[in-house]
């Protein structure tokens, strides 16, 4: 069994084979219960399904509009050309 000391604040510091076994990183949030003397800490990867980020689309067009700048230019340049008509 690990044991952690209570800091100033009430802070504990989890030992690193305990946070990697868990997949804990830095600024994970973990929700705490308490009940009946058991404190459990839980990974909201455990609790919640991960709202997806935009960043999860990056690169997700990639080659849609062109494939090198110059292409991506001209497909603005005739988008740009049709609002003109």
């Amino acid at each position: 069994m690990l044991q952690v000391r209570v800091r100033d604040k009430h802070q504990i510091t989890l030992p690193a084979s305990l946070a990697r076994a868990a997949s804990i990183g830095v600024n994970d949030v973990l929700d705490v219960q308490y009940k009946e003397g058991i404190i459990t800490l839980l990974t909201q990867r455990a609790t919640v399904k991960k709202r997806p980020s935009l960043m999860d689309l990056a690169g997700s067009l990639k080659g849609v509009y062109g494939r090198d700048a110059k292409e991506i230019q001209a497909y603005i340049a005739n988008e740009r050309k049709s609002w003109e008509r």
